[in-house]
């Protein structure tokens, strides 16, 4: 977790004074809907408990300063809509915010900010889109200044494509700018309706186990992934006009037409209309408090992920089979953009502790590394929480 305490004194060293604005973002788990939501598809994301605390004071010019406890580093750059991408790195994605948000005709003060996050960074669990709605709801609170969380939400996706790089789909944001503790989100990617669906974890437990295997979506096998999605469209268009995303094509459509595709091409389509069913029968999962199909579901989408859409990889493959193996595990997958990062299993809370620990240890006797691994809730979505 991250220390209040540590960052207020990190934050009072850095910049001679004490923070006046608080603000906190979570991190999120994929529960189902891989690689769905640029397909236009459907996807049930969850707001977790590990977040990005920022810290800010406001300044009486148009500068920003932020310091990254993470990178022990300090960026600096005024405030005006024609700022462009550049070094540091992780400092495109509050440059990115800012810029968006003055082109929309928001007026931002000046600040000083300290950010702090335990979101494991490339973990698969949106640490950038916690990064983003954080410091977008730092830079309006600071501001006196509001904005729809469903337009923050796509100000921050936005930041991501142009100043990050990474062309990421809209789940990640939307569930930071609107979790809410003890639900998760079942989003139509097409419509942007949503629904706050109650997990029913009264006798069950989320558990995440982070591979330590890293990936970077904008450097990674993401962007060729969307472009299969996006030719496949493009193909089965000749024959159905109407169609301008794999959300329109059903699994007879794509059976009718399998003649016209590469192996590699029906694979991605195959998964991404098998996936879309598999969010809806989850989400009816939760609402009727029947885990056991929420965890078939799971198992299904692992494999689909993994011999269809190809996005997993040895070791995350290892942790599932491994957790699909334990005595009270409902269902497991890897979680995320894939290629690394984190799986999630959904496990009955009499037997936690033993499958936390079988994965712990089977993980270090055949990797010879140390599991990231914590239970989680369902949090709830960023927030201002001192002003």
């Amino acid at each position: 977790m991250v220390q209040l305490s540590h960052l207020e004194t990190l934050f009072q060293r850095r910049f001679n004074r004490n923070a006046d604005l608080v603000v906190r973002s979570p991190g999120r788990v994929e529960l189902i809907g891989n690689h769905t939501d640029y397909n236009d598809g459907f996807v049930l994301p969850m707001a977790i408990d590990r977040e990005c605390i920022i810290l800010a004071a406001r300044r009486p010019d148009r500068k920003i300063r932020i310091y990254s406890e993470l990178f022990d580093e300090t960026v600096e750059f005024e405030l005006t809509p024609d700022l462009i991408p550049g070094q540091p790195a992780w400092a495109n994605y509050p440059k990115g915010v800012a810029a968006l948000l003055l082109r929309v005709g928001k007026t931002l003060a000046g600040l000083d900010i300290a950010l702090d996050c335990d979101i494991p960074a490339g973990g698969g669990l949106s640490s950038s889109a916690a990064i983003e709605i954080g410091y977008g709801k730092t830079f309006l609170a600071a501001s006196g200044e509001t904005l729809d969380p469903v337009e923050l939400a796509l100000i921050g996706q936005q930041a991501e494509h142009t100043f990050a790089g990474a062309p990421c789909g809209i789940m990640d944001q939307f569930i930071c700018a609107l979790g809410k503790a003890g639900h998760a989100l079942l989003l139509d990617c097409r419509t942007r309706q949503y629904e706050l669906v109650p997990v029913p974890f009264q006798h069950a437990s989320l558990l995440i186990a982070d591979s330590r295997v890293k990936h970077d979506l904008g450097q990674s096998g993401y962007p060729l992934r969307r472009q299969q999605c996006f030719e496949t469209v493009d193909i089965l268009k000749s024959i159905y006009p109407n169609i301008t995303h794999l959300r329109d094509v059903t699994m007879e459509m794509l059976d009718s037409q399998k003649s016209k595709l590469d192996a590699v091409h029906y694979a991605r389509a195959h998964h991404v209309i098998a996936e879309n069913h598999r969010v809806m029968k989850m989400a009816e999962g939760f609402r009727t408090n029947d885990l056991s199909l929420a965890g078939r579901m799971m198992n299904q989408s692992h494999a689909s992920s993994r011999d269809d859409y190809e996005v997993s990889c040895e070791e995350l493959d290892f942790l599932v089979e491994t957790a699909q193996k334990c005595s009270g595990v409902y269902g497991a997958r890897m979680s995320g953009g894939g290629f690394g990062g984190c799986i999630v299993a959904l496990v009955e809370n009499d037997h936690a502790e033993n499958v936390k620990a079988a994965l712990t240890d089977a993980y270090k006797k055949k990797y010879n590394q140390t599991l990231g691994i914590f239970f989680t809730g369902a949090a709830e979505g960023a927030e201002v929480i001192r002003s």
